[in-house]
């Protein structure tokens, strides 16, 4: 993930704007996955699975499941465990 100028990755913190009273954009760098609901995250890593074995079906009822549950940091957390490789 991106960092942006300024942020502290040690510190899980935004990156600040010289002279501004807040982050300059809302990228976060963290090493660690965002803290989601257990429903999301089962679905999400029921999705790679699904994935990585190329179920077609399967991943197309998870989806469907996961538009009810998913949020912005939901998605993107899937993006980046999609983007990971098969352990």
């Amino acid at each position: 993930m991106p960092v942006d100028e300024g942020s502290d990755p040690g510190q899980n913190t935004p990156a600040e704007r010289p002279g501004s009273a807040g982050p300059a954009v809302h990228v976060w760098a963290t090493a660690s996955p965002p803290c989601l609901p257990a429903e999301a995250a089962a679905t999400v890593e029921a999705i790679v699975r699904a994935v990585h074995h190329g179920d077609d079906a399967r991943i197309r009822i998870l989806l469907a499941a996961l538009v009810d549950i998913a949020d912005t940091e939901v998605l993107l957390h899937l993006r980046e465990r999609l983007r990971e490789r098969p352990q």
